[in-house]
Parts: C-alpha cells; structure tokens; sequence
C-alpha cells in the first residue's frame, strides 16, 4: 500500500449515505454542525442527494473527501462510487461491525478536527477487474463472484490461472477476492484472511463437491480465469462487491486481473492497526 502523509487540509467535503438505509437524522445534523464549527463546506454525493434533501445540502461530487456514514455495505459502495473520481473515502461506522469503517460515531468531532488540520494517512488499496466475454469490464474492491442461478444445477466450471488449468470444479460458484475482501463473502466461504497489503490475489469454492478443493493464494500479477461448462437450466450469475452484474452462459469465460488502479482511504497513524481491529472486529478477544 501507498501512504500519503503529506495530507492536505480539508476544507470541502462529500456526505455519502444509503438511501436503503440511511443513518438516522439527528448524526447526520451533528455532522453538519460539526463540519460548520471546523470551517468545512459539506455537499452530497449525488446518489444521496434525494435522502439529504430535506438538509438543505448542495449537491455535488467534486470535494477534497468523501465521508460514508454506514455499516460496510455501505461504506463498500461508497468506496465503489468514488474510486473512479480518486477522491478518498473517509469510513465512520453508523452500521454494526464496521470492519471497513476508519473511526466510530464517537469519535466523530475529532476527526473532523484533524481532518480540517490534515492529520490523517491516505492508503491506496488494489482492485480487481473483470472482463466478460462481451469485451465490458467491471471493477471491485472486495470480490467478484460466481454464483449458480435459482432457477440453475450446480455449476461445472474450469479454473485457470494464467493459461494453466488448475481445476475443474463442480458446486455452487466461486469468489475471486482481493486481500482487502478476504474477511468477507470469501471468509464465509471458509477462506482465510489476508493482510490487505499483501500483492495477492484469493480464490476460494463455494460448495465444491470435491473434499479435495481449498482455497488458492496467487500473486496478483497473474490472471484468475473461469470458464462455464454446461448447464442445466439458466447461466450463473456474476457479481461485482455483491451486486449483480451480469450472467454467463454455457462455454463462456470470466477473466479477472488486478486492476492498473486502486481504491483510496483515510486512516489515521495512531489509530489500533488492522490485527487490532481483527481481534475487536471478530471478537477474538472474547471467551468462547
């Protein structure tokens, strides 16, 4: 990862919020107030425009920063939505475990004041790319997946690293992971987790009907390709960080490389580091 620690001062920010599930009002009022007191001209994404109408909030997505108030769904998407502008994406946890989040609700006005200051770190994280056998491409910062259909059997698949087949596989999919995406739909997949630094790339069975089968660990300058055998039924379905978005048919094949860009996010220096936020996140340090 690259860290940034000639932060700038921030004086205009982005306000990302689900408009599924939005946190509640009264936080997004203190933010504002806070981001006020601090000298910080707050906007909304223009996804959120619709929710934070009511807040008297211009609407726009050219900022110094990005904020999301979520959980990690919300904070993936958001981190999805303003990677291709390269503004960074500052996580604050209004959800429930809040892996992805930089900082908790509590913590709040202290950000903003170091924010304000530029005292915070920028890491830039890999992504994938996807490109379907069409020639369109798609982009994740946690994972693609290969899911079989509702109305589909159970997939058979080839998997290939660079040219070389390194299994067929029959079962329910397939998740091809970044390091970052390795605590999430792959780790409930029985994969293992990786430090988001690491220059690899994760493969890991859904379901395989092979005992044999376990999770793959490969340098990410290589390509993870998977190709459909036949089917019983409809295609499986692609998705990009969890959302559909797309299907494959009978003979087609999905190709997955790391992507020439990366994903931006604010940390802070002094803040616990990622195996400390591993235990409290996953409550390792609990007696079980």
């Amino acid at each position: 990862m690259d860290n940034n620690v000639n932060s700038i001062p921030i004086k205009n920010l982005c306000l990302y919020v689900d408009r599924f599930n939005p946190p509640y009002a009264g936080l997004i009022q203190n933010m504002l107030s806070i981001c006020e007191k601090y000298g910080i001209t707050i906007r909304s994404a223009s996804s959120s425009a619709d929710h934070l109408s009511s807040f008297d909030i211009q609407e726009s997505d050219l900022c110094d920063m990005a904020i999301v108030l979520g959980g990690d769904g919300t904070i993936l998407r958001g981190m999805d939505y303003y990677r291709t502008l390269c503004i960074p994406v500052l996580g604050i946890n209004a959800g429930q475990l809040g892996f992805l989040a930089s900082v908790e609700q509590v913590s709040l006005e202290k950000t903003i004041a170091r924010i304000a200051k530029g005292d915070y770190i920028v890491e830039a994280l890999p992504i994938l790319k996807a490109k379907f056998p069409s020639g369109h491409c798609l982009t994740a910062v946690n994972d693609f997946s290969i899911n079989r259909s509702m109305m589909g059997g159970i997939l058979h698949f080839d998997l290939f690293v660079d040219d070389a087949k390194v299994a067929h596989m029959v079962g329910d999919g397939i998740v091809v992971s970044t390091p970052l995406g390795s605590t999430a739909y792959s780790l409930s997949c029985g994969g293992p987790i990786l430090d988001p630094g690491l220059p690899a790339i994760l493969i890991v069975p859904i379901c395989p009907h092979s005992l044999s089968l376990r999770p793959l660990v490969v340098p990410d300058n290589l390509s993870v390709s998977i190709a459909i055998g036949a089917l019983r039924g409809t295609g499986p379905v692609v998705s990009a960080d969890g959302a559909a978005s797309g299907t494959l048919r009978a003979g087609e094949m999905l190709s997955i490389i790391k992507d020439s860009g990366s994903c931006r996010i604010v940390r802070f220096s002094d803040h616990p580091g990622y195996y400390d936020k591993l235990g409290q996140k996953l409550g390792w340090g609990s007696r079980g």
